[in-house]
């Protein structure tokens, strides 16, 4: 994979200016203010959300969506789990909060090949439709998306030949669903770039899986975007 260029992060004043449900369990939140204005990113990147909660700061970490730098906006599309500060924080936010934002983060650029697939659960939803939207038009787009229920699947590019994995009963964060799907997956033939967003222990599975297949370690972008039973801190 070419050299990457990643923008500075630093920290920004923002306050909320919309906030709505797009999902029964992904709520959205619309950033804004002066201090965003220029502000750049590449697709897949994040901010660190620094919020502050009756038992001390908690920070979380939310892809960058919908990127507007002459207006200086973006969204944020927050997963509805759990009972933790961000999820409570995300679920009750309202127009006219401000807080405090770091970034952009994440190293995980695009890659240049002809082929790629997209693996993860709904935490890597808006991660996966920003990098795949941000593809060439002749690119081979496919993803593998484990949701909880039908109700969480979301529009996406086009030109993406998306599978989705209906969760259901089963508890969140096993390689259940994604591990079986992974091996069913075409890894000869053309050239191709995986990129792999889940849970910390399944990304580790999912990796090693295509690895035992034949795939070069240079040709997986695998990043862990959630761990079970460890909330990230402040």
């Amino acid at each position: 994979m070419p050299a990457v260029s990643f923008p500075a992060a630093r920290t920004y004043q923002v306050r909320v200016v919309d906030a709505y449900v797009i999902t029964p369990r992904m709520r959205r939140v619309r950033l804004a203010g002066p201090d965003l204005v220029g502000f750049t990113a590449l697709p897949g990147q994040d901010v660190v959300v620094r919020l502050q909660t009756p038992d001390g700061p908690a920070h979380r970490r939310y892809t960058i969506r919908n990127l507007d730098p002459i207006n200086g906006a973006f969204d944020l599309d927050i997963v509805l789990h759990g009972h933790g500060p961000g999820a409570r924080w995300a679920a009750g936010v309202e127009p006219g909060a401000e807080l405090e934002i770091f970034g952009p983060r994440g190293k995980v650029p695009l890659a240049t090949a002809p082929a790629q697939v997209f693996v993860g659960d709904e935490s890597a939803l808006p991660a996966i439709a920003e990098m795949a939207a941000a593809l060439p038009r002749a690119t081979e787009i496919r993803a593998v998306i484990e949701v909880s229920d039908a109700a969480e699947r979301q529009p996406m590019p086009p030109e993406m030949d998306v599978r989705w994995l209906i969760r259901g009963d089963r508890e969140p964060g096993t390689a259940d669903l994604l591990l079986p799907a992974i091996e069913e997956l075409s890894v000869a033939g053309a050239t191709r770039h995986f990129y792999l967003f889940a849970e910390s222990r399944v990304v580790r599975l999912l990796r090693d899986a295509l690895s035992a297949r034949g795939v070069p370690l240079e040709e997986i972008s695998a990043k862990g975007y959630w761990n079970k039973g460890r909330p990230m801190r402040g």
